[in-house]
């Protein structure tokens, strides 16, 4: 992720959504992608190849070597920029469709994580009792459930880690009740 760590955000839950941003929604983005890829590559390329205009010119280079490079790594830096996992993405630039995609793979992902995986959402151990789920879910829902989102704009992030915060509650509670973990 590029944004900075929000309160109540642990490193278990960063590799979760970088896991799943990288292995299921860049693919089944890749389509809805292109045109933003296209765009951010041009204006990358744009923008690096100014200040090797400025280098090849009081180097006195008639070739432009350094244009050429700068401008070669910005557009490639500028096409590779959609498929950052980015909260800023997420809450202004993607279209429904896009968050819809997100969301379904997010909460499909955290339905599917083992039992330690989705223990290490919410800071708890193999050996933590039920009551201690309880209470960690609990703060999660005052934390991140949609509804207590400040803006329009936050709702969509808020609702993606509602989503996985929710499939690992509802992972670990079926655990529980199979005896998988302790049940004190």
């Amino acid at each position: 992720m590029t944004s900075p760590t929000a309160p109540g955000e642990n490193e278990a839950f960063r590799r979760f959504l970088r896991r799943v941003w990288r292995e299921d929604v860049t693919p089944l983005l890749r389509d809805h992608r292109a045109a933003q890829r296209k765009k951010t590559a041009r204006v990358g390329g744009k923008l690096a190849a100014t200040p090797g205009l400025l280098v090849d010119g009081l180097l006195g280079l008639k070739g432009k070597p350094f244009t050429r490079f700068l401008t070669v790594l910005g557009s490639s830096l500028g096409a590779m920029l959609p498929d950052v996992w980015d909260w800023r993405w997420l809450r202004e630039i993607a279209d429904g469709a896009e968050r819809e995609i997100a969301a379904a793979e997010v909460e499909r992902r955290a339905a599917a994580l083992p039992e330690a995986d989705a223990l290490a959402l919410f800071g708890l151990s193999e050996t933590a009792p039920r009551e201690q789920l309880k209470q960690a879910w609990r703060e999660t829902l005052q934390r991140w459930h949609p509804d207590k989102a400040p803006d329009e704009a936050a709702r969509h992030e808020y609702h993606v880690r509602f989503l996985a915060y929710k499939g690992a509650y509802e992972r670990l509670c079926a655990a529980y009740d199979a005896g998988r973990l302790p049940n004190v």
